[in-house]
């Protein structure tokens, strides 16, 4: 079987890199995704063990289409009884790229695929006629919570079909009780934990914390707990094989809920994170407590340009304000920041900010960039080292 690990712009090589730590074999790296060859062991080890990854999601077949009537032909070349049941409801999701109108490629005019809605439409068809004459009764949709989420991924007039085993995705892991604005999505936070190159010995502080996302994913990296060890997957209900699935999750979960009690009850990694505003703090600790890292997240309330000396050689990991509010109040504020900082035991800085706007008020040397995606807006993970005394 393949798998389809989806990636975020700008962590596919940590996505390639986490399933290759999971002992899973990377068959491919393109596009948004990281194709894994797995038996079923390895789908749970990807459910319970992916951090950076969106989506895991399971390739069912390719097939190039040009209209309506090719795509839903690819789509009947499906085993669908093999997934599904009169039981389970489902749904169809496409995304990706279009197919023009012109000649398809046995000469004839062809209308193209240039509506996504209509290639789910077709798809949907198919297999509710498929399942129709197997089964005498038609099948059930439901696009808010099928049993089965079916996603068709376009891509230069080829079109893969998939399962999604995660639903709802892999960066809900199910610990976030309390959020304040617009939280940095889980999965992304561990990427700019990974591409901070921070370390467990190394103290963390995140001065503009929010809901704690940063800080609790830094923790749970440095203490080896699956993020997915306290949720549940669509897969799981799947009519065929959720129940085997779901015996294999339970022992997986178990062992891995078994190694956190045991992580955070010994050693741990000096993080600590802080807001001015109190609903954040708030949030940050009910977050902080539902992951079960009270004793090693320490949270406080305080201003981030009044940042109290540090342990020598701290990093700092944070998602400054952006966005909207940019322009003369967010530059003073990036400038307060890096002159409040300066001299206080930061030996570096690494900041989640629009493209080319953080460094220059902040005023530090840049040692690196890394272009990201937060919710649909081109962001970079700017990387500043402490500048001479």
């Amino acid at each position: 079987m393949h798998c389809l690990a989806l990636a975020a712009p700008g962590t596919l090589d940590l996505v390639a890199a986490e399933c290759r730590s999971l002992g899973l074999r990377v068959a491919g790296v393109d596009g948004d995704g990281v194709t894994v060859d797995v038996d079923w062991h390895g789908v749970v080890r990807g459910l319970i063990g992916l951090r950076v990854a969106s989506r895991w999601i399971l390739h069912l077949g390719t097939f190039a289409a040009h209209d309506g009537e090719s795509l839903y032909r690819a789509a009947l070349r499906i085993d669908w009884a093999e997934w599904l049941d009169l039981r389970c409801t489902f749904a169809v999701f496409a995304s990706g790229d279009t197919v023009a109108a012109g000649t398809g490629p046995d000469g004839r005019r062809s209308a193209g695929l240039v509506d996504l809605r209509f290639v789910a439409l077709r798809v949907k068809d198919a297999i509710a006629d498929d399942m129709t004459r197997r089964f005498l009764r038609r099948p059930d949709v439901d696009r808010d919570d099928p049993t089965v989420a079916v996603l068709v991924r376009g891509r230069r007039g080829n079109w893969s079909f998939y399962l999604d085993l995660s639903d709802p995705p892999l960066h809900m892991r199910g610990t976030r009780v309390a959020a304040v604005g617009a939280p940095l999505k889980e999965n992304l936070a561990a990427a700019v934990v990974d591409l901070s190159g921070w370390s467990a010995d190394q103290p963390l502080v995140d001065p503009l914390c929010g809901s704690a996302t940063i800080a609790i994913e830094a923790a749970t990296k440095a203490l080896a707990i699956a993020p997915g060890c306290t949720r549940t997957f669509a897969v799981e209900g799947w009519p065929h094989h959720g129940r085997k699935l779901r015996q294999w999750l339970d022992a997986a979960r178990a062992t891995a809920v078994a190694h956190a009690k045991s992580a955070v009850s010994g050693p741990a990694p000096s993080i600590a994170a802080s807001d001015v505003d109190d609903r954040a703090v708030t949030a940050a600790r009910a977050n902080v407590e539902a992951a079960g890292l009270t004793d090693i997240v320490e949270v406080e309330r305080r201003d981030a340009r009044d940042l109290p000396n540090q342990r020598s050689g701290t990093v700092v990991v944070c998602n400054p304000p952006y966005g909207e509010r940019i322009g003369a109040e967010v530059d003073a504020l990036y400038a307060e920041l890096g002159a409040a900082w300066r001299g206080k035991g930061v030996t570096a800085v690494h900041a989640l900010a629009l493209p080319d706007r953080f460094a220059g008020p902040f005023g530090w040397p840049v040692d690196r960039r890394a272009r990201l995606n937060n919710g649909g807006i081109d962001v970079e993970l700017v990387s500043l080292r402490a500048p001479p005394p």
